[in-house]
C-alpha cells in the first residue's frame, strides 16, 4: 500500500521549485536526474495532480504545485525544529526517544510512529514499551516515557492528548454460532452472552464506562472471564462460545466473526499522549502521520463492506473527567 510521501519527497520538491530546473536541483541534492524525476512522479501520483509543468526552459509550478510548496516548506521547517529539540546536543541526558503503546491499539499505528520518528530524527534511538493504558499513563507522569499511544479516556492529569482515531467496537463470536449468519447481534442477547472483558485494572475508566453505556440501553453486563491481551480474548471466544468485544479491522482467528451491535455504534478513541513539559515539535507530526494511516485503514475497511447506518446513541464520546 502507498503510505504517502516521506521527507525526501518534500526535499526534492522544494529543490525543484526553487531551482525551476530538474538538472540543477539534482546537482544540489547530489542525486541523478532520473532519481529526482522518479521522486517527483511518486509525489504527483500520491497528490493526484501535476505539480510541475515541464518544458525546454525548465520546470514551472502549476497552481496545485504553488499550494503544495507552502505545505512542503512548513514540513521541512518543522522537521528542523524537531531535530534541533531532540538532538544529542540539546538533550545530552536523554538520547533515546521512549515511546509506549497499548497492546490494544492497532500495531500499524505503532509502526507508523516508529517509522516516522526514525525519518524525522535519524540520529536518535528509540526505546519502546508495551503495557496497558493505565500503566503507560503512570509511566508518563513519573518520567519513564516521553510519549505513549493509549486508549482514551485517561484520568485527569497534565498530559496533552492528540487524538488519532476512533475505532468501532464489534461483537466477536464464533462463526458457527447461530447469530453469526446475521448482519448484527441483537442487543437483547448481550446480557447473557457478552461475558468476556479486558481486566478492569488495565483501564478502569473505559471498563466502567462501557458497562454504564450498556446499562443505559438495558444491557446489564456481568463479565465472568477476563483477558490481558487481544489474542486471549479471541481464544476465550473460541473455547467458551461467549461473546467478546473487538475493534473493527483487527485480524480474526479462523472460525471467528465480528458483527456490530443492533442499535448501538460503540467507538473508542486512540490518542498520542505526552507530558506538557516534554512537548517537542516531533510529537504532533507523529500524531498527524498516525491519523493519516488510520484514515487509510478506515478506507480499506469501507471498500470491503458497506457501513451500516445505526443510531449514534452508543458513541463513547468520553470527556477527560475523573
Amino acid at each position: 500500500m502507498n503510505q504517502g510521501p516521506d521527507f525526501r519527497h518534500s526535499v526534492a520538491f522544494v529543490a525543484v521549485a526553487e531551482q525551476l530546473s530538474f538538472g540543477r536541483a539534482a546537482n544540489q541534492l547530489h542525486i541523478t536526474q532520473p532519481a529526482l524525476s522518479a521522486q517527483i512522479k511518486q509525489l504527483e501520483d500520491w497528490h493526484g495532480e501535476r505539480l510541475f509543468k515541464r518544458g525546454h526552459a525548465g520546470a514551472e509550478l502549476t497552481e496545485s504545485g504553488r499550494s503544495f510548496l507552502v505545505w512542503a516548506r512548513q514540513i521541512l521547517h518543522m522537521r528542523g525544529d524537531a531535530f534541533s529539540s531532540t538532538s544529542r546536543k540539546h538533550s545530552p541526558a536523554r538520547w533515546a526517544f521512549r515511546l509506549g503503546y497499548s497492546p490494544y491499539v492497532h500495531h500499524a499505528l505503532v509502526h507508523e510512529a516508529l517509522k516516522g520518528y526514525r525519518e524525522i530524527v535519524p540520529e536518535r534511538g528509540i526505546n519502546s514499551s508495551s503495557d496497558c493504558s493505565a500503566e503507560l499513563v503512570n509511566m508518563l507522569n513519573d518520567g519513564r516515557l516521553d510519549s505513549a499511544i493509549v486508549t482514551l479516556p485517561i484520568f485527569e492529569s497534565e498530559l496533552l492528548e492528540h487524538e488519532i482515531c476512533a475505532d468501532r467496537l464489534l461483537v466477536c463470536l464464533r462463526a458457527d454460532d447461530p447469530l453469526a449468519g446475521g448482519t448484527q447481534v441483537p442487543r437483547n442477547v448481550l446480557s447473557d452472552r457478552l461475558k468476556i472483558m479486558f481486566r478492569r485494572d488495565f483501564h478502569p475508566l473505559l471498563y466502567d464506562r462501557l458497562l454504564k453505556k450498556f446499562k443505559a440501553v438495558g444491557v446489564h453486563l456481568r463479565p465472568t472471564e477476563t483477558y490481558s491481551a487481544p489474542s486471549e480474548m479471541q481464544f476465550l471466544v473460541e473455547m467458551s462460545g461467549c461473546f467478546g468485544l473487538i475493534r473493527e479491522g483487527r485480524a480474526l482467528e479462523p472460525g471467528l466473526k465480528a458483527l456490530p451491535i443492533e442499535g448501538m455504534n460503540l467507538r473508542v478513541r486512540t490518542a498520542l499522549v505526552f507530558n506538557a513539559s516534554h512537548q517537542a515539535p516531533v510529537l504532533p507530526m507523529l500524531a498527524r502521520r498516525m491519523t493519516q494511516r488510520c484514515m487509510e485503514m478506515f478506507l480499506g475497511i469501507a471498500k470491503r463492506k458497506p457501513v451500516s447506518n445505526v443510531p449514534e446513541q452508543g458513541y463513547l464520546n468520553f470527556e477527560r473527567t475523573a
